[in-house]
């Protein structure tokens, strides 16, 4: 089974143990083994695991482990996987730079907010001066 061979590999290729891919896929290290043994079929769940598990990018897991045309499926869901992760990083991008700005502008409204007060405070000094000299 190229699965097999490709899950072993790239577990032994990252120098982690089976117990440390385990932990990481949040599942026993039994059911690894028998993953990684071809004992039980790889699902769509389980190579999602194993791709958070390793950083390997699950397209690259999918045409590991199916021929061309076996996995469409797969294929397909790794590639919607793929298209949210971007539009999720996308939309991280575009929340930290709208609260930079929003940061930014804070700041503005609050050194106009002083010189208002600032310039109030003068203006209730004339007031008061003017209101003496009458």
């Amino acid at each position: 089974m190229k699965e097999v061979t490709f899950f072993r590999k790239a577990r032994l290729d990252l120098r982690y143990s089976q117990e440390e891919i385990a932990d990481r896929m949040g599942i026993s290290r039994t059911a690894y083994v028998k993953l990684e043994n071809g004992i039980t079929r790889v699902i769509s769940d389980s190579v999602l695991r194993f791709s958070s598990a390793t950083g390997i990018p699950l397209r690259q897991i999918i045409d590991a482990c199916y021929p061309e045309g076996d996995g469409s499926r797969l294929r397909e869901e790794a590639d919607t996987e793929a298209r949210i992760k971007a539009l999720r990083d996308e939309y991280e991008d575009r929340l930290e730079r709208k609260s930079s700005e929003i940061e930014g502008l804070k700041a503005v409204v609050s050194a106009q907010q002083r010189t208002i007060d600032a310039q109030q405070g003068m203006l209730d000094m004339y007031a008061r001066q003017s209101g003496k000299n009458d």
